[in-house]
C-alpha cells in the first residue's frame, strides 16, 4: 500500500509539475460528481511530467471527499509522451495488451467510495519523502494498485483523453471515458465519463537541489508532521546524525515557493529535535518544511485544514 500512495503523490520529485482541478460525472453501477475538493477549499488536484530512460510518463490525479466520510481517487498514466508534453489526443486504452493492463499505453483508473482510513494513510505518505528515491519502480507499483486494490477500482476500456493546451504555466485538457470493474461480475460493474475536464498550474517549487559533493551527507533527517492534516498546530521532528552540533535552517514555505516563516535557524543539537509550528495566522493550504544543513536539504509537505 505504501508504494501505491508514493506513486499517486510523489509530485515534488517530478521533473515538471502541476496542481489544480479535475472535475467530471459519472454514472452507472455507481453515480456521483468528482470536483478535486476536500473540506469546501483544499484544491487536491496534481500532475507531472517526468522523463524516463526508455519512454516519458505523462501522470495526473486527484481525490475529492463525498458523503459519509467516503472518498473519490482518480488517476490516469499516459505512457510514450515527449517531454515536456504538448497538446495531444490518446485513445483509451491505447496500444498494448488489453490482458496485461500495466502495458497500455493510457491507464484511466476510478476507486470511488474509498474510506477515510485509506485517504489519512495516503495524506501520511504523501508528507512524508524520506521513503521516496531512485528506486521508485513505476511498473512494480502499478502491479501493486492492480492486485491490492482491484476489487475497488475501475478501469478505463474505451474513450479518449486529450490536452487541448500547455504554456509555460498552465494546462488544460478534457477526457470521456468507459470503465470497467477487471474483477468478474454478472452483470459488468461499468461506469461511463462524458465531460471530464482538468485545469492545471505549474508548481514553481523552491530550487531544492545540492551539490554534486556535499560536505556532510546523511547527517540530518526530517521526519512526517504529525498531525498532518492539522489545526491550527502540528509538531515537526528532525533527527542530528552527525555526531557533532550542526548549524541548520529550518523554514516554512507556502504551494508557490514563498517564505512564511523559519521556525530554526542557528544550531541543531546532536540527537532527536522536535519544533512545533502554530499556524493560527495563516490560511488553509498546502505548506513545506524545509531542513537545510549545509549542502543537504530535505522537505516534508503540510497540510492546514480550518
Amino acid at each position: 500500500m505504501k508504494k501505491i500512495i508514493l506513486f499517486l503523490f510523489c509530485i515534488l520529485f517530478a521533473q515538471e509539475s502541476y496542481e489544480g482541478q479535475i472535475t467530471f460525472d459519472y454514472n452507472g453501477t455507481v453515480d456521483g460528481s468528482f470536483t478535486s475538493i476536500v473540506q469546501d477549499s483544499i484544491t487536491t488536484g496534481f500532475a507531472y511530467n517526468q522523463m524516463g530512460l526508455d519512454t516519458s510518463y505523462f501522470i495526473m490525479g486527484s481525490f475529492t471527499e463525498q458523503e459519509n466520510s467516503e472518498y473519490d481517487l482518480f488517476f490516469t498514466v499516459l505512457q510514450d509522451t515527449t517531454f515536456p508534453v504538448q497538446p495531444r489526443t490518446w485513445e483509451i486504452p491505447g496500444q498494448g495488451d488489453e490482458e496485461d493492463p500495466l502495458s497500455l499505453e493510457t491507464i484511466v483508473v476510478l476507486m470511488p467510495g474509498m474510506d477515510s482510513s485509506f485517504v489519512a494513510e495516503l495524506i501520511e505518505f504523501f508528507t512524508d519523502t524520506s521513503n521516496i528515491g531512485d528506486s521508485l519502480d513505476l511498473t512494480e507499483i502499478l502491479t501493486e494498485v492492480f492486485l491490492e486494490l482491484a476489487d475497488d477500482l475501475y478501469l478505463g476500456l474505451a474513450g479518449e483523453l486529450e490536452i487541448t493546451d500547455v504554456t509555460d504555466s498552465t494546462m488544460v485538457g478534457n477526457f470521456y471515458t468507459t470503465m470497467i470493474k477487471p474483477v468478474f461480475h454478472i452483470p459488468p460493474h461499468i461506469v461511463m465519463i462524458n465531460n471530464g475536464e482538468f485545469n492545471f498550474d505549474k508548481v514553481s517549487l523552491p530550487d531544492l537541489s545540492i551539490s554534486k559533493k556535499p560536505t556532510n551527507p546523511k547527517s540530518i533527517s526530517l521526519y512526517s508532521a504529525y498531525p498532518n492534516p492539522f489545526n491550527p498546530t502540528t509538531t515537526l521532528r528532525f533527527n542530528n546524525d552527525s555526531g557533532s552540533n550542526t548549524n541548520v535552517l529550518l523554514q516554512i514555505l507556502d504551494i508557490n515557493g514563498r517564505w512564511v516563516e523559519n521556525l530554526v535557524f542557528g544550531e541543531l543539537k546532536t540527537g532527536a529535535n522536535k519544533i512545533q509550528w502554530h499556524a493560527g495566522n495563516q490560511p488553509s493550504g498546502i505548506y513545506f518544511a524545509v531542513l537545510q544543513s549545509g549542502n543537504m536539504v530535505q522537505t516534508t509537505k503540510l497540510i492546514l485544514i480550518k
